[in-house]
């Protein structure tokens, strides 16, 4: 494992989310948990850009399998690293947002969230315009009702991911 690669996987630890990637919605949990992650300030050094499912990052991907091929291997890099107090902070403040639905919602849910702040973060909508991010949302193929979109917005600025407009 390279560096980039145990950072994922101490990231993953952390969240409390498995180093899997055997079905779609195991790989949609990662790509969206680690976006979370890094949004809260934990600097993992992937790039993200929209896609079918929200915010997506190839070079993830790649990693991920690598990652997931060493521990099968037996090559677990990650033994005997750690990341820096303010990253364990942080991490530990953003778990229980991520923990709040279990499988089969969990990717649903971390869908919506990242979704949601990829385009807060991108200026794509405005973050007191939970109408218009529907719209947004609709266009990519969302099918997110407003009640989700709201509730989404809410735990977004409750951790901190979205800073409160007044």
């Amino acid at each position: 494992m390279d560096r980039q690669q145990i950072g994922l996987k101490l990231a993953l630890d952390q969240l409390g989310l498995p180093a899997r990637l055997s079905s779609f919605d195991d790989r949609l949990v990662l790509q969206k948990g680690v976006y979370l992650a890094q949004a809260a300030g934990v600097d993992l050094g992937y790039f993200f850009h929209w896609y079918l499912r929200g915010p997506y990052s190839p070079s993830l991907t790649r990693d991920a399998f690598a990652m997931v091929n060493d521990i099968k291997g037996g090559l677990d890099g990650s033994e005997g690293w750690q990341f820096d107090e303010t990253s364990v902070q942080r991490l530990a403040n953003l778990k229980p947002l991520i923990r709040e639905a279990q499988p089969p919602q969990l990717a649903a849910r971390l869908e919506l969230l990242a979704s949601v702040l990829f385009l807060l973060l991108n200026k794509r909508c405005h973050p007191d315009d939970n109408a218009g991010l529907r719209e947004v949302l609709l266009r990519y193929g969302k099918q997110f009702t407003q009640e989700e979109i709201d509730d989404a917005v809410g735990k977004l600025r409750q951790y901190g991911l979205v800073a409160d407009q007044k």
